[in-house]
């Protein structure tokens, strides 16, 4: 037995190990755990669009000393909210990525999927053996079987890999997270004491001068709201978009790559 058929039989052993290895069980859990995450963050993002659209639709008079004032709440968060769209947008897709990924992986784990490749690994096997067949036929039947059998790795990969970028950026997100939650509270308080009655000429005055103040306070949140906004659209698209298509790229490739 040569040693290029020894490498030949170590390879396809490998392959078979593979092969009857179930991944949905495995990996199943990262991905469902990152779809929870994505439409976590999504609802969220959701809900800072309707308070923003609100808000968006009030003017605010203000009258010091019997000066008017009318300020418009929609012109401070438009640049948030455009920024918040395209996220959410994102995270349908990131949504959709990550489904299409749960059924490849269901696909590729299915028990017929993973018993005819098993049956093709063990008869390359015998025809890598056996003598008189042709040099042709085996690197054919040797390179099929490691094209499938990355085919099948490859939902894998790169949930694995995504899960793991995801873990090491949690405290970056968590911060982005929480910068918006509290510009959703911010501006959902702001539209509250917006439409709330005066009881008295004082009252009127004071809530006036209070949405002026909450109004300088959701100014602020808002240019961090945009820092964060852009942070998690930035995350999410090179973790659910790049990297799976990186991943698809390099599957297109490698068949023309191997050289047996």
């Amino acid at each position: 037995m040569t040693t290029k058929l020894k490498l030949y039989l170590a390879l396809l052993a490998g392959c078979l190990l593979i092969a009857l290895i179930p991944m949905q069980a495995n990996v199943g859990d990262q991905l469902t755990s990152m779809l929870k995450l994505t439409l976590t963050v999504y609802a969220l993002a959701r809900g800072l669009n309707a308070v923003i659209s609100v808000a968006q639709g009030t003017e605010m008079s203000i009258e010091p000393m019997g000066v008017g004032v009318t300020l418009t709440p929609g012109e401070i968060l438009d640049p948030l909210n455009d920024l918040i769209e395209q996220v959410s947008t994102v995270l349908l897709l990131a949504s959709a990525s990550l489904g299409v990924q749960n059924i490849l992986l269901s696909l590729g784990d299915h028990v017929a999927i993973r018993i005819g490749l098993a049956l093709l690994i063990v008869i390359t096997i015998i025809i890598c053996v056996l003598r008189g067949i042709t040099a042709t036929t085996k690197h054919t039947l040797i390179k099929t079987v490691v094209i499938l059998t990355l085919l099948r790795l490859v939902v894998p990969v790169v949930a694995v890999v995504s899960h793991q970028m995801q873990d090491w950026l949690t405290v970056e997100r968590q911060q982005a997270l929480h910068t918006l939650q509290s510009t959703r509270d911010d501006v959902d308080t702001l539209n509250a004491r917006s439409t709330e009655p005066d009881r008295s000429w004082f009252d009127g005055f004071k809530n006036r001068l209070d949405i002026q103040a909450k109004l300088n306070d959701v100014k602020q949140q808002a240019e961090q709201g945009v820092e964060a906004a852009i942070y998690l659209l930035a995350e999410f698209v090179l973790i659910m978009v790049l990297v799976p298509l990186l991943f698809i790229y390099l599957m297109l490739k490698l068949p023309a790559r191997i050289r047996l």
